[in-house]
């Protein structure tokens, strides 16, 4: 990587990192996924390998500060991933609304997997632990008391990432593509 993208990604990083921690200290209550905002921002401004580094190093980091546990490697791991997909599939993409649209799948999709693999870690069977992960998603499962959550958290995350990445390209700090 190149000394200016290892800077874009780890200022991104840092950033995600303190407002994952300054949201947790008012609400535990996820309606956005800040790591997973930055990392498509890090896709998008400085390619797919530094979003998902921001993805897996805000993880990591944050869950140290915030309560460290089995989901942690997973929720590193699966955001690393969904911003890799991001960064990939964002390019052959025309328009914001597109890159909303991937945004939210993106974010989607990661939600489903990470509630999954954190009720098999729990016991659940794969096929009992995505149902419960894709239900959760909508109505209060195994302990949450939210219904609609979960499009919710990936309406906002899309909205911020599409948002930061007009702002910063209205800026001219694009250090892989510029698209919009």
């Amino acid at each position: 990587m190149r000394a200016k993208t290892v800077a874009l990604a780890s200022t991104l990083a840092g950033a995600a990192v303190a407002l994952r921690y300054a949201k947790n200290a008012l609400t535990t209550v996820q309606f956005i996924n800040i790591p997973l905002a930055m990392a498509y921002l890090a896709a998008w401004l400085a390619g797919p390998w530094a979003g998902a580094a921001v993805a897996a190093l805000s993880y990591l980091v944050s869950d140290l500060l915030v309560m460290p546990g089995p989901w942690t490697p997973v929720d590193a791991a699966l955001g690393a991933a969904a911003a890799l997909v991001f960064g990939l599939a964002a390019g052959r993409l025309r328009g914001r609304v597109e890159l909303g649209v991937l945004a939210y799948l993106a974010t989607f999709l990661y939600d489903v997997l990470s509630s999954s693999l954190l009720y098999m870690l729990f016991g659940l069977g794969p096929g009992a632990a995505f149902a419960v992960g894709l239900a959760g998603l909508f109505l209060p499962v195994m302990g949450g008391g939210l219904v609609g959550v979960g499009p919710m958290t990936e309406a906002a995350t899309a909205l911020l990432a599409v948002g930061l990445i007009e702002a910063f390209e209205r800026r001219g700090v694009a250090l892989w593509r510029r698209r919009l």
